[in-house]
C-alpha cells in the first residue's frame, strides 16, 4: 500500500490483498472485542474508570472499519459490519452479542456517514479521527446499557474506546505519509 497525494493506493496484486487483509482484520476486531466482553469483564482505563475489556479492541475497530472503506467501498464496510455481528454470537454469549449487534450497527454506520461526509471536506487523517469520535459516543452509550442494564461504565468505554481512535488515526496518519 503506498500514499499518493493523501490518497490510499495499492500496486497491482497488492490491491485485492490489500483489502481481502482490512476486511479480516476488522471481523477479527470485531469477534475479539465481543469475546473479550464476555471472557473477560470490565478493566481500568486509568481515572479511576473501568470499561469492558473490549473497549481496547472497540476504539481501534472503527478506524479499521474506515479503512475498509478507503480501500474496499463502502458497501464492502457494510458487509463486514454485517459478518462481524453475526460471527459475534459465536464469541460470546446472546447479551453481549445483541448488544454489540445493535450499538455497532448503529455506531458504525454513523461512523461511515461522518467519514464519507468528512473525508471529502477535510481529508482523510481528520475524517478518522472525526467519524472515530462519532462511533465512540454512540457505542460507548448504547453498548453498556444494553448489555448491562447500566451506564455506569459509559465515562470508562469514552475514554478506553478514545484511547484506540487516537492510536488508529495516529496510524492512519504515519501510513498516508509512507512512500
Amino acid at each position: 500500500m503506498i500514499a499518493v497525494a493523501g490518497r490510499w493506493r495499492t500496486c497491482g496484486s497488492s490491491a485485492r490483498l490489500a483489502r481481502v487483509s482490512v476486511v479480516a482484520l476488522y471481523i477479527a476486531c470485531v469477534v475479539g472485542a465481543n469475546w473479550l466482553a464476555e471472557h473477560v469483564g470490565a478493566v481500568g482505563v486509568r481515572f479511576g474508570l473501568d470499561a469492558a475489556a473490549a473497549v481496547y479492541v472497540a476504539g481501534p475497530v472503527l478506524v479499521v472499519r474506515d479503512w475498509v472503506q478507503r480501500l474496499a467501498g463502502l458497501r464492502t464496510s457494510v458487509l463486514a459490519v454485517v459478518a462481524g455481528t453475526a460471527l459475534s454470537y459465536l464469541a460470546a454469549g446472546p447479551a453481549i452479542a445483541t448488544a454489540s449487534a445493535v450499538s455497532f450497527a448503529v455506531s458504525e454506520l454513523l461512523d461511515a456517514a461522518a467519514y464519507s461526509l468528512v473525508v471529502r471536506r477535510r481529508g482523510l487523517v481528520v475524517a478518522v479521527f472525526c467519524s472515530g469520535i462519532v462511533g465512540v459516543v454512540v457505542d460507548s452509550l448504547l453498548f453498556p446499557a444494553i448489555a448491562f442494564a447500566s451506564l455506569t461504565l459509559t465515562p470508562g468505554h469514552l475514554l478506553g474506546k478514545a484511547y484506540g481512535v487516537l492510536a488508529g488515526t495516529i496510524a492512519t496518519a504515519v501510513i498516508r505519509r509512507l512512500p
